[in-house]
């Protein structure tokens, strides 16, 4: 029978054993980084947990957000977690957000370099690519006028994908369809060949990006290459195909090209990559979680159908962007899943040592350590949002009195709803990414008619905690018919 690994166990042993010798033979394994260093005056509260270099990271990997709370409820609004030998301290209150981003010593840059050379293999990129000018092109071109033109593409593409069967999967009158695999398909292949070219979504494309997307999470924590063998493989066979662009690419990605052309083949690859990643890694469960809340929810799918239109416009008429605008109570039951299923963080790094103000009290924080704000806290926070854990497809809805806002101890939270990001690193493409949530739900609603889902949905995956919207766990089945047979 194989033996379960217990951390404690198998490590109390042999320290036992060590102790018992006066301790002479611990070397390493006592020194104070192993374990997260000590608690300075002036620190936060310092959780090193239970195993060297790894500290707290099978507690945070398995369940971020009940971890974080936990710590939270113990310790208060600012601590400091050991995790894989990181220091990383959170600060829990949405009212001191805002303190936070104005510290000069807390930076970006250095979280996303770190990002492009773990995961991308894209080490020192700053000294090769005008990063600015390569931010500014989707700053420019996925927001204000040029959103329209390519939310227009993408209502044709996702229009095209569903009327020519989904990839064979929308066969016939009735019948029955895994909602997380072809969501997953049509956001991908539209989305790839409307931003990219037409004809970058192939198989190919598609298995790369799901092996290296799958791995991610191991990349980006800058775990041995050995563990993420999968992931290594799908970057590397990304990096030809995308080196170019296919037929009629997105004027944003025209643009970043310009910005990045004078790289070798496999760097242009690897920094579209980034682009490719960035494009889908949040937006497929996004999309697939507004679906299972609406189908989880009669009263939610009632309302949002209505607006749409369903039984009084063609089932088979494509979505105008002209209507996107109109869909405020979808967008609001896009904003409700999005509350409940982000597990993103914004974090900074801190250049130099420094100290932070939080209404809990001032902190010193090390030079190298991370500063992380956990949206998903507040999220959860039923001081903030009146019972948190339950679907309101409502909540975010202008009912007259333009749209809500939400509190906390009486003063007004401005960073209450937080899934993109803050400051002036909130994500540039979450215009985009709430049109591509619309543009499918609505495409599927108005064609389709769906049976209630009976019964809790699926779990999170919490391996993408820190990364965005959890992808669900388990398959969805959903059962549906057309509405026009």
């Amino acid at each position: 029978m194989k033996r379960r690994f217990n951390p404690k166990k198998s490590l109390g042993r042999p320290l036992a054993a060590l102790a018992a010798t006066g301790g002479a033979a611990l070397g390493p394994w006592l020194a104070p980084s192993v374990w997260g260093g000590r608690q300075r005056p002036g620190e936060p509260p310092l959780l090193r947990g239970n195993i060297p270099l790894l500290g707290n990271a099978l507690p945070f990997s398995h369940n971020a957000t009940r971890f974080l709370a936990d710590c939270r409820r113990e310790h208060g609004d600012v601590f400091t977690v050991y995790v894989a030998r990181s220091r990383m301290t959170f600060v829990c209150d949405p009212l001191s957000y805002s303190t936070v981003l104005r510290c000069p010593a807390l930076q970006f840059e250095p979280v996303a370099d770190e990002v492009m050379e773990r995961a991308f293999a894209f080490p020192n990129i700053r000294t090769e690519v005008d990063l600015d000018r390569l931010d500014g092109t989707a700053r420019k071109y996925l927001k204000g006028e040029h959103l329209g033109e390519i939310s227009e593409r993408m209502c044709g593409a996702v229009h095209e994908f569903v009327r020519d069967g989904g990839n064979g999967q929308l066969e016939g009158a009735s019948g029955e369809l895994p909602l997380y695999h072809f969501i997953w398909d049509a956001i991908f292949t539209a989305g790839t060949n409307i931003i990219f070219g037409h004809g970058m979504a192939c198989p190919a494309v598609a298995q790369a990006f799901q092996d290296f997307d799958r791995d991610f999470p191991t990349l980006v924590a800058g775990m041995p290459k050995f563990l993420a063998r999968d992931g290594v493989a799908g970057l590397d066979a990304l990096a030809q195909p995308l080196s170019e662009l296919g037929e009629a690419p997105s004027k944003w990605l025209r643009e970043r090209q310009k910005v990045i052309l004078d790289l070798d083949a496999k760097r242009r690859g690897h920094a579209h990559s980034a682009a490719l990643w960035a494009v889908h890694a949040n937006t497929i469960p996004a999309v697939f979680w507004t679906l299972a809340h609406l189908l989880n929810d009669p009263a939610a799918t009632a309302a949002v159908c209505d607006e749409l239109g369903v039984g009084r416009t063609a089932a088979d008429a494509p979505v105008t962007v002209d209507e996107l605008g109109t869909m405020s109570v979808l967008q609001s039951a896009a904003q409700e899943s999005l509350r409940i299923t982000t597990g993103s963080m914004a974090v900074r790094r801190a250049t130099e040592d420094t100290t932070i103000e939080t209404r809990s009290g001032t902190f010193a924080v090390r030079a190298g350590d991370q500063v992380c704000m956990a949206p998903q806290l507040t999220h959860h926070d039923p001081t903030v949002f009146e019972d948190p854990e339950a679907y309101r497809y409502d909540r975010f809805l202008d009912r007259g009195e333009g749209l809500p806002q939400f509190h906390k101890e009486g003063e007004r939270a401005g960073f209450a709803f937080m899934p993109f990001g803050a400051g002036k690193h909130t994500c540039p493409g979450r215009f985009f990414a709430i049109n591509e949530v619309k543009i499918m739900t609505a495409t599927l609603l108005r064609q389709f008619a769906f049976e209630p889902i009976d019964g809790p949905l699926p779990p999170f995956d919490y391996r993408r905690v820190g990364l965005g919207v959890f992808p669900p766990n388990d398959e969805l089945v959903v059962r549906w018919r057309r509405r026009d047979a």
